[in-house]
This record gives C-alpha cells, structure tokens and sequence, in this order.
C-alpha cells in the first residue's frame, strides 16, 4: 500500500483530507513571510514487510528546495522505528547521516510543542541547493526504517495520521522566491487549527 503525504502552504483543505490515511504538512515557521502558495511537497509512506518506507519529493510549482529532513523520536514510538538510514536518492538528490542544524526551528504550541530529538534526519550534501529535492517533480529521498517491538505498517500510519499525531515529519525547504526559506512540520490536532488561524489573524493587522 502507498500513501501520498502532500505538504500544504495553507490549511484551507484540511478538512476535507482529515478522513484520509495522509498527514498534511504545513509551513510553521516563515520569518520572512515568503510566498509558500506554490509548494506542494509530499511523502510516500511505503509498507516493506519487515521495514517501512518515507520518500520525500517535490512538485511544487514555485522554486522551492528540500534541503533537510528530520523524523521526530518520541515515547508514543518509543522502538517502533529501528535502524533508519537513507535506502535511495534520485538522480541529483545527495543527502549525508546528521541535519544541520541539529534540530528544526522552534516550534509553537500550535505546532506540536518543542520537538522531541530526531529519530533519524539527514541533509543535502554542499552546496544543499544544488543536491536537495528540488521541485522538477522528478527528485525524491527515501528514508527506510525497519519495524521494532512488534510494531505494523497500521500502527506507524495511524501514529502519523492521528489527529494529535504521535510523531512528525519537519522539513527545511530553501531556495523560495527573493532566496527565502520555510520550515515544515505535520498538521497539528484540529483543536490547534482555531489558534493558528487566530495567529495568523493577528499578524496580518499588525502588519496593517
């Protein structure tokens, strides 16, 4: 079975895909407040039997690049996900063991809260922008961790595509239009959503 995780710059189709067995992701954190409306970046979520795949591309229909990539190590997986390791790259796509930074950017409570620690994350060898993921639609990064502690395909998913989720995916994605970046991360509980459009309301006057 395979799942397509698209990455969403915006909510506004969340509620029509909250029944589906994919995590939307949004940006979380845009400090430069660049224009994310052509993103569409995703993850294929791949059952191998005895392992589990994760492959990041991007089709996006801005320029965008995928120059990192971390999976969130909580209690809620706590050995369910063993050995994590790159299991393939595209023609172009070069990515090493060990993001920098070590970690995503901060993220608010909205988002999920402090993350975790990594379970596994990688970055795009130098210069990132040349060997990330980038939005050709043609690029992708496989992840591949082998299943622990008795854990399924079905259970990982369902941690993933929880309303709270029980892990995350975050992404550090550069090379947007004016040279600007973004992070992103799973959508957060839908309880969280109100806060985040609250947010994003009081930002907007206060740019007024």
């Amino acid at each position: 079975m395979n799942h397509r995780i698209p990455v969403l710059s915006c909510l506004c189709g969340i509620a029509a895909i909250a029944s589906a067995d994919i995590v939307p992701l949004t940006v979380y954190e845009n400090a430069d407040n660049a224009d994310v409306s052509g993103l569409n970046l995703f993850v294929d979520v791949t059952d191998g039997g005895s392992y589990i795949e994760f492959a990041f591309g991007n089709s996006s229909t801005t320029s965008a690049v995928v120059t990192a990539v971390y999976v969130e190590d909580t209690n809620s997986i706590d050995g369910w996900l063993l050995n994590g390791h790159i299991s393939a790259e595209s023609t172009g796509v070069n990515f090493s063991d060990g993001a920098t930074p070590a970690n995503p950017a901060q993220m608010s409570d909205a988002f999920g809260g402090t993350w975790a620690g990594n379970l596994y994350s990688a970055d795009a060898d130098s210069p990132g922008p040349t060997n990330g993921i980038n939005e050709t639609g043609n690029e992708s990064l496989t992840l591949r961790f082998d299943y622990g502690g008795g854990a399924t395909f079905a259970d990982v998913l369902a941690a993933l595509t929880a309303d709270d989720p029980g892990f995350r995916f975050a992404q550090h994605v550069q090379g947007l239009p004016g040279g600007y970046s973004v992070w992103t991360t799973t959508v957060p509980a839908p309880g969280s959503l109100g806060a985040i459009a609250l947010a994003g309301l009081l930002a907007a006057r206060r740019r007024r």
